[in-house]
Formats: structure tokens, C-alpha cells, sequence
């Protein structure tokens, strides 16, 4: 017999994690799929961006950032490098320090894997229904 996936601390669905939106991001809402209580040495985030909407040029100071485009088209800018557009399947690589900006290209919102290692200091995050 199957039991209900409310019944463990490690399956969950989607639905039941809270959403929030980063600050310095327009457009965004990102569930926190593994936070540092799960494990300290990274975070997954899944994230989606709406057309038009993008993450404003930011570094993070500590942490490693991994993207992997899921759905949608991004326009990622690595400092004062060319911007390059990134379809369904890039990988994008974020060392500490390094400023990055990212655009959702549209028409469909683009949905991104996140991984941050070590996991993101608390910061202001606006909670989302």
C-alpha cells in the first residue's frame, strides 16, 4: 500500500514548500527545494522568471552558483562580458565574486535548477502565496 507523500520529511511536493521572491529580482518566484537544515554544504533552488523579468546584476560573496535552464531562454551577462542567450539545456557556472545578470527572453517563463554551495546567507526574501 502507498501512503500519501505528507508523511515523511523527505518527499514532499512542490506545493506544500513555501515560494519567495530574491530581492534584486523582478519577475521571480523560487522554491526552496533542500535548504541548509537538510544539508550544510549547499541549497537547491528551483526558480522561474517571467517574461521580462530578471535578476539584477549582483554577486554572491561566498557561495557558488550552477544553473540549469529547464524551460524558457535567458540572457546571462558574466561581468563586462557579451551577453549570451542560453536555451533549454546550458549549464551556467557562477564562481564567488563574480557579477552576473540574468534576463528571462520569453514568450514562456524561464525555469531555472539552482544550486548554491555553500548554501545563501539569510537576506531579505519577500515570502509569496
Amino acid at each position: 500500500m502507498t501512503s500519501s507523500l505528507d508523511t515523511s520529511p523527505f518527499i514532499q511536493h512542490i506545493d506544500q514548500i513555501e515560494k519567495y521572491g530574491p530581492p534584486g529580482h523582478v519577475g521571480t518566484v523560487n522554491v526552496r527545494l533542500c535548504d541548509k537544515t537538510f544539508c550544510p554544504n549547499f541549497e537547491m533552488v528551483l526558480g522561474e522568471i517571467a517574461p521580462g523579468g530578471e535578476a539584477h546584476t549582483h554577486h554572491h560573496t561566498l557561495e557558488h552558483q550552477a544553473m540549469y535552464v529547464l524551460q524558457g531562454a535567458a540572457r546571462v551577462t558574466l561581468a563586462e562580458e557579451p551577453a549570451v542567450d542560453c536555451p533549454v539545456g546550458t549549464i551556467i557556472r557562477l564562481p564567488p565574486k563574480l557579477d552576473h545578470h540574468v534576463v528571462s527572453l520569453g514568450p514562456e517563463p524561464l525555469k531555472l535548477m539552482i544550486i548554491y554551495s555553500p548554501p545563501l546567507p539569510k537576506r531579505d526574501d519577500r515570502q509569496l502565496t
